[in-house]
């Protein structure tokens, strides 16, 4: 028998826990972070891939607890849990996208890593996106297919970037750069002598130094496929992994 007090007790110690003061102020560097996000992006036109997948999710969590709070009021039982489905999808995609940068998520992404191997894949994501977005479309409203339309068109975007990165990165191992002229011309990219290169400065490796002939696109699925760590920064032993690993690129992990 389920002792209540103890369920009680137990549900309230965690919220203490996720509404802790350090839990607030991390939120609220990430909120800050975002925002800046935007309007660099509003700036120069340069959306990122994990960007729009967060402005999706953000789209889809607010229309599922508005729609989820109508339906619970007007005993629409069904479309209520229907919305619970599509408010764990869009936090999902949060932890996918942007899971490192808020430490109350890191265990949920080992989670969901764990038991969705399929979404450490650019593709796989791309996926994952696109059965979201076809879940919001059945709700069946303007608002709803609007989101929902967006979010699989991110997930198409993700699916056809990450293929077509992952044929052209193949070909590029394939080439006659030998470990230690990878070595040497990643010591170039690397201007500021951090031992690990920033999305712009691999940019330039792999399109300058290395010859690929990627979009900036495809720049960005590359970096974030070889970002094993999602901090920003591609080691040169990731790199290095990546040059002489006899894998299929088609199927090389994003995290």
């Amino acid at each position: 028998m389920i002792n209540s007090d103890a369920t009680a007790t137990s549900v309230t110690s965690a919220m203490r826990s996720a509404l802790s003061p350090a839990n607030l102020s991390e939120a609220g560097t990430f909120a800050k972070e975002r925002t800046a996000e935007f309007q660099r992006n509003l700036h120069d036109g340069s959306w990122s891939l994990r960007f729009l997948a967060l402005l999706g999710a953000l789209a889809m969590i607010t229309i599922a607890v508005l729609g989820f709070l109508h339906d619970v009021l007007m005993f629409k039982w069904i479309s209520a849990i229907f919305e619970v489905y599509i408010f764990i999808l869009a936090v999902v995609m949060i932890i996918l996208e942007y899971g490192r940068s808020l430490s109350f998520f890191s265990k949920l992404e080992a989670t969901v890593y764990k038991h969705a191997l399929f979404v450490k894949y650019v593709w796989g994501r791309g996926v994952l996106y696109f059965i979201a977005g076809t879940l919001t479309i059945a709700l069946d409203h303007l608002v709803a297919l609007i989101v929902g339309g967006y979010v699989c068109l991110v997930g198409i975007l993700f699916i056809l970037v990450g293929r077509s990165t992952a044929k052209k990165l193949a070909n590029a191992r394939r080439s006659a750069v030998t470990p230690e002229q990878l070595q040497e011309k990643f010591a170039i990219a690397d201007l500021d002598g951090k031992g690990a290169l920033s999305k712009e400065q691999f940019g330039r490796l792999i399109t300058e130094d290395l010859g690929l002939d990627l979009t900036r696109r495809e720049v960005e699925s590359a970096f974030l496929q070889l970002d094993c760590e999602s901090r920003g920064r591609v080691s040169y032993e990731s790199v290095l992994k990546w040059w002489k690993d006899d894998a299929d690129m088609g199927d090389y992990e994003m995290v």
